[in-house]
């Protein structure tokens, strides 16, 4: 493999694990607040600060499983 594949892959990983990076970030804020809620007894208000982890977790597994696939690629 020459050198510019390589930087190519490894940018790819980079990418990869920065948007992964961002997207849990995130879902851990989401969390934090939804705890919130729940501490102060807003239960539906904790429910709705998460219920985008529907779309969350989806994109963030999607993403590890790029870096991980690229990775055993190479």
């Amino acid at each position: 493999m020459t050198t510019e594949p390589k930087t190519i892959i490894q940018n790819a990983i980079a990418a990869n694990l920065a948007a992964l990076t961002e997207r849990l970030t995130q879902a851990a804020a989401l969390a934090q607040e939804a705890h919130e809620a729940m501490t102060k007894g807003e239960q539906n208000q904790a429910i709705g600060t998460i219920i985008d982890f529907d779309r969350l977790l989806p994109e963030t597994q999607a993403l590890y499983n790029a870096a991980i696939a690229l990775h055993r690629g190479r």
